[in-house]
């Protein structure tokens, strides 16, 4: 009946809206600027990809997808990858039917926690959690295996969800009945609170259960938990949700555990808070051939806290258009988190399954980039970023990577993505990474990209190298010499590189000790093609780089 009743929505939004055309929001933002960008996984006959990205501070970059784990060294381009992952939770003796795969980097334990699921069955269900012993994704893990049916009431596990505290692990995922689909057969969905450092240590996991979690006696779906923005927050940990299934609804549900694990004072509360605008299930979007891309729902898929705000995204329909389109949510604590939403409507394609990281760099910078992946009638599925400016205002929709061919790995409806991956790089301010998808026209598959981002307009200006404000590119636009006057505020140890506009590494320019105080650095641009770059130039006492886009006659 849910599913009957799903698809019942979708077609009266298509049948109503799907053709007609709208004014747009016009992008007044610079686009996000894209470094580093490379493949990740390669295809493995599993659908969907399932993307999710982490990085290390010290540059390890580790992809997951279904059902593969890929790693690479950005400092030395090594790759270290891909296996399955049942290869990396073999320790724990399950069938192989891994999952549906999470990754976390935990900048404060300098590890990775990886988590997805097992089997799809009361009996087979588990939820898998992994802990790396170093600091490389690629090395030893602790791996646990958490019940799929912990209430043992016939229940499996579906769409696990996950964030971090300072102390703690918190997972979400779906319980479904048996025999039954992730539309039809939903349940409840339930927390899972663990101990970080039992994880770590290897010492056997005390996990806490919450779990009927409901408002006005009916279920919360799809608890999304949020994320911290600049760093790793706690102890407190708040989720997002809302009516994922609806026509058109204007409430959302904010979930919020206020202590650590088993602590006396322990409470968790669901809070109803409402939109200042709706939001609406997306339909199916288009591609150019026959087979639609499913789109799922509206649940809340990438969520973080940042000066005493929330921001969240998910995929929505705009009904004036006829376009899946971007939901972009501010919930403010100040004002009963209540919500702010906007609407990003993309004029010629649909847009779906986002996710968003903090890129601002103080407490009255709310920047943030959305990664998400698009398509049209006339354009292949690729993957895209957006910035935001922390008000009101977007940038248009920079390519991180567009697809060569259409999607075809089904009959009927294409699972294109279920998720894509997202996270700040802690120890440089302002840099987002990303893991999208695009279909390739061989074979007509999905297959993963990888990128590093930042926000055009403002670069991240860390303390201990040159001030972004302060450095100063002349002449620009240069046809022959470029100097970059700065202000080195101590002695250390500097690299400039030049980076062209793909995010490619161009030269390096130089390599070694810069004094304190006023500097001047010159180089030639004879050698570079007419276009857009940037001086990269980097410290070394942390991973912070500022960087000045130039251009070359």
């Amino acid at each position: 009946a849910d599913e009957a009743l799903k698809q019942h929505v979708k077609n009266e939004l298509m049948k109503t809206y799907r053709r007609q055309e709208s004014a747009y929001r016009i992008a007044v933002v610079d686009t996000p600027y894209m470094l580093r960008n490379f493949t990740g996984n390669t295809w493995n006959f599993h659908v969907p990809n399932d993307n999710d990205v982490a990085i290390s501070d010290n540059g390890i970059v580790c992809s997951v997808t279904n059902t593969m784990i890929w790693s690479r060294n950005t400092v030395t381009n090594a790759i270290h990858g891909s296996y399955d992952l049942h290869t990396l939770t073999s320790t724990l003796g399950l069938q192989q039917e891994e999952f549906d795969p999470k990754i976390i980097f935990d900048p404060q334990a300098n590890r990775f926690i990886a988590i997805m699921l097992n089997g799809f069955t009361d009996s087979t269900s588990n939820t898998l959690v992994g802990f790396s012993q170093t600091d490389s994704s690629w090395g030893a893990w602790n791996f646990y295996s958490l019940p799929g049916n912990p209430l043992n009431d016939t229940s499996w596990t579906d769409f696990p969800m996950a964030s971090i505290t300072g102390n703690e692990l918190f997972i979400t995922v779906n319980l479904l009945n048996n025999d039954s689909s992730w539309q039809t057969g939903f349940k409840q969905t339930i927390i899972w609170q663990i101990k970080k450092s039992e994880g770590y240590t290897g010492a056997s996991l005390n996990p806490l259960l919450h779990y009927g979690i409901n408002y006005s006696g009916i279920n919360v779906r799809n608890l999304c938990p949020v994320k911290g923005g600049s760093q790793i927050y706690g102890p407190d940990m708040y989720f997002l949700s809302n009516r994922n299934f609806t026509l058109s609804n204007d409430t959302f549900f904010l979930v919020h555990i206020n202590d650590t694990i088993y602590a006396p004072g322990q409470t968790l509360t669901v809070t109803p808070v409402l939109s200042d605008i709706n939001y609406h299930m997306p339909v199916n979007a288009l591609q150019p051939f026959t087979d639609s891309l499913a789109v799922n729902d509206a649940r809340v898929l990438g969520a973080f806290t940042e000066n005493g705000i929330i921001q969240f995204v998910f995929s929505n329909f705009d009904t004036a258009s006829g376009k899946d389109c971007l939901f972009h949510g501010i919930a403010d604590s100040t004002a009963g988190w209540n919500i702010t939403g906007n609407l990003y409507v993309d004029a010629q394609r649909d847009l779906a399954y986002p996710n968003i990281s903090y890129s601002g760099n103080s407490a009255s910078d709310n920047r943030a980039i959305i990664v998400l992946l698009y398509s049209s009638p006339s354009i292949f599925p690729g993957t895209g970023a957006i910035a935001f400016d922390g008000t009101n205002q977007f940038s248009g929709i920079t390519k991180i990577r567009a697809g060569t061919g259409y999607v075809n790995m089904l009959l009927g409806n294409e699972r294109w993505g279920d998720y894509t991956g997202s996270q700040r790089r802690y120890n440089q301010n302002g840099y987002v990474w990303v893991s999208g998808q695009y279909a390739f026209s061989s074979n007509h598959r999905t297959y993963t990209w990888i990128a590093e981002l930042f926000p055009d307009n403002v670069t991240a200006v860390p303390e201990n190298i040159p001030s972004d404000n302060s450095a100063l590119l002349f002449p620009n636009p240069s046809a022959g010499r470029i100097t970059v006057a700065f202000t080195n505020p101590q002695n250390q140890f500097l690299v400039f590189e030049i980076v062209d506009a793909a995010g490619k590494l161009v030269k390096q320019l130089f390599k070694g000790a810069v004094v304190n105080g006023d500097n001047e650095f010159s180089f030639s641009t004879d050698a570079l093609a007419a276009g857009n770059y940037l001086l990269r130039i980097s410290g070394n006492a942390s991973g912070n780089v500022v960087a000045k886009k130039f251009v070359k006659n």
